[in-house]
């Protein structure tokens, strides 16, 4: 029996010994394999995976952007529907007692009675004396009484949305860079759409001017978190055309908001589509994946080669990342560590504060003239249809791009835009309705607006993946200074003579063309991951 239990011990032993030896065996294998398929793994950066899945412009990469970008549509929208909502109709109202009648038969030049000169500085009552009488068209500038004297309402109106951006993009600045583009945007977009519904219903200017700061708020971090988000994904050759084609929206929207309001003649009615735009340029931001530059800069290696594959099926490009060995370098950081960095590099921080200045003054400008078409022109909804066609300048940066390269491009459309802004002092009339004036300022617009597309693809280029959000928000919280002050700006026509109102404008032209010329050109640099690149 011993004998027979010693056999069945070796027998067991023996076949654990072999069974352990072809474990192992095996494991070995497996990790050769292991080992080989590292090994077939091929090293690659980001830049060179994205220009593989986008390559070049394909109708997919097209309709990426433009439906990702369809947002713009309501970007425009929501900043000027108060232009339209609260329209001023100083020379469209009637005389309904005997008072203002007499005071007609006594104006001296009858043809120039019905203006805002004779309505403001006379001492006539609405519904007591006149009533405005714009085809039916209905105006919450007109039922709360924020003209004449109460102008200055309007204009803290239309400049509180920009305040809102202001907060928002400090707010916002720590956000996009820790929880990511997607999260914040699509969550900005949201508020826009609701403050922006909300104020269809709205009965009083204070809680109007509540929801504005709400929609800016809301509009303005969404539209820049969108930007960051697409140009993350695109490669370096095509950052010019992306950015065009981001921007091509803007102009729809604003034609489209001209359009509408000139058909829809209830205000609120105008907030009701304006908010249902809005709604439609949200819902693409659900499919569009996480920026992969961001999900590397948190060492997410997993969930960025993820996010670069539902890329690559978008572009009607599927590939794979299991053969590829992505190289990146992390940056742990959080918002007191990017603080530091500013003076730990301080080309970060000078090259900031040059870009934030940009954007304020370009900024300033491009939202004067947006606000201001009704004093250069006696047509508020011509006026606006040729702003919104002026908006396809932004094509003119790819030819004078290729040409010139980004930098000089800056230079070219800022230098323009001083040119044109002097040539508007010039008094002369090309027609009754169409003055010299109002010629140069659409082309000064023009550049202007160039300038300002072109510096969100410079920035972007200039800044580094791990700072890009919060760099981005710091510049376009200066720029809503700016845009804050636009409105302002504009009133500048009635209390001053226009040639030092131009003047003031081609000095600030002049400023951004000196601050550009001393910052270095990223044409055909890929862009920096970390500011120890820079």
């Amino acid at each position: 029996m011993q004998s027979d239990k010693a056999l069945d011990a070796d027998d067991v032993h023996d076949e654990t010994f072999f069974k352990n030896e072809a474990t192992s065996q095996y494991n070995d294998i497996e990790g050769h394999e292991e080992k080989y398929k590292d090994c077939k793994k091929k090293e690659k950066t980001l830049e060179e995976v994205v220009g593989e899945i986008v390559g070049k412009p394909t109708i997919w990469s097209v309709i990426l952007v433009v439906s990702t970008m369809s947002y713009g549509l309501s970007v425009d929208s929501l900043t000027y529907d108060t232009v339209f909502a609260g329209l001023l109709p100083y020379e469209k109202w009637e005389c309904i007692s005997k008072k203002c009648v007499r005071l007609l038969d006594n104006f001296t030049d009858k043809a120039h009675f019905y203006s805002q000169a004779t309505l403001c500085k006379s001492d006539l009552k609405i519904r007591e004396d006149y009533i405005f009488a714009d085809d039916n068209r209905t105006s919450f500038a007109v039922e709360w009484g924020l003209f004449c004297e109460g102008e200055a309402q309007m204009s803290f109106l239309s400049s509180s949305i920009f305040l809102g951006a202001y907060v928002g993009y400090l707010l916002a600045s720590p956000a996009f860079d820790s929880l990511g583009r997607k999260k914040v945007t699509i969550a900005s977009a949201i508020l826009s759409f609701v403050s922006v519904l909300a104020s269809g219903f709205c009965s009083n200017y204070y809680l109007m001017a509540s929801l504005r700061f709400l929609c800016g708020l809301g509009k303005n971090v969404c539209w820049m978190g969108l930007y960051c988000w697409v140009l993350e994904f695109t490669p370096e050759n095509m950052t010019t055309f992306m950015t065009v084609l981001s921007h091509v929206t803007h102009g729809l929207g604003f034609l489209l908001l001209d359009l509408l309001s000139y058909y829809i003649k209830d205000w609120r009615q105008i907030f009701f589509v304006v908010s249902a735009i809005t709604a439609l340029g949200t819902a693409p931001m659900f499919l569009i994946p996480e920026s992969p530059r961001f999900l590397l800069t948190k060492g997410k290696l997993a969930e960025a080669k993820a996010s670069l594959e539902v890329l690559s099926r978008f572009i009607g490009n599927p590939k794979s990342m299991e053969d590829v060995d992505l190289v990146y370098t992390t940056h742990k950081q959080d918002l007191l560590m990017q603080v530091k960095d500013f003076y730990v590099y301080p080309k970060l921080g000078r090259q900031t504060v040059l870009l934030a200045l940009i954007w304020f003054m370009t900024c300033a400008l491009h939202y004067t003239f947006n606000f201001g078409w009704g004093k250069i022109s006696n047509d508020l909804y011509m006026s606006y249809v040729y702003g919104g066609l002026v908006t396809t300048a932004a094509y003119l940066i790819l030819p004078v791009n290729k040409l010139l390269g980004k930098k000089r491009c800056m230079v070219f459309f800022l230098s323009s835009s001083c040119i044109f802004y002097l040539l508007a002092m010039i008094d002369y009339n090309i027609s009754s309705n169409f003055t010299l004036e109002h010629l140069v300022s659409l082309l000064g617009y023009m550049t202007i607006l160039g300038s300002y597309t072109l510096v969100y693809q410079y920035t972007g280029e200039l800044t580094p993946t791990s700072h890009r959000g919060m760099v981005y928000c710091i510049c376009a919280s200066f720029s809503r200074i700016g845009s804050f002050l636009g409105p302002y700006i504009q009133l500048l026509f009635t209390v001053l003579d226009k040639k030092i109102t131009f003047g003031l404008f081609a000095g600030g032209s002049l400023v951004c063309t000196v601050i550009v010329s001393f910052m270095r050109d990223p044409t055909g640099k890929a862009m920096p991951e970390t500011p120890k690149e820079l």
